[in-house]
């Protein structure tokens, strides 16, 4: 009886002591753990112009720091349910955009490692190919 007991504390010490495992992807730093901040996109409005064209700045929010992303027209929150209407990778954290006149912006957060990295992307009726166009347009240090 002593050796099966001794046998089951040597066998529950050794399973406690393997490897943190994290979830990442292939060495890219993309992580799909909580993030280590609170990650926001702010849509500002300025109001229209003399051509009643609106206007409207984004703002990336990381734990309470406000960084200036962009100007664009529409700005609005993107719900993670609507992430795939817009090209928009299942594991981004936050994101928004807007429509207006035939042509839209949309901003998209990663967490990489210890940054937050911004990807911004257009679409316009009149475009001949696919997709939004990403390509990255910020990366803010987790502070």
């Amino acid at each position: 009886m002593r050796a099966i007991v001794c046998s089951a504390i040597f066998l529950l010490f050794f399973a406690a002591c393997k490897p943190d495992q994290k979830a990442k992807d292939n060495g890219t730093g993309l992580t799909t753990d909580a993030p280590k901040a609170k990650v926001l996109f702010r849509c500002e409005s300025l109001g229209e112009d003399e051509n009643e064209v609106p206007h409207s700045q984004v703002f990336l929010v990381v734990n309470d720091q406000s960084t200036k992303i962009a100007d664009i027209t529409a700005c609005d929150e993107v719900a993670k349910d609507g992430y795939a209407n817009f090209g928009i990778p299942s594991n981004a954290i936050a994101a928004c955009g807007g429509w207006y006149a035939g042509a839209g912006d949309y901003f998209y957060a990663l967490q990489i490692k210890d940054s937050i990295v911004v990807m911004q992307g257009w679409q316009s009726e009149e475009q001949e190919d696919k997709g939004f166009h990403y390509e990255q347009a910020a990366v803010v240090p987790i502070k």
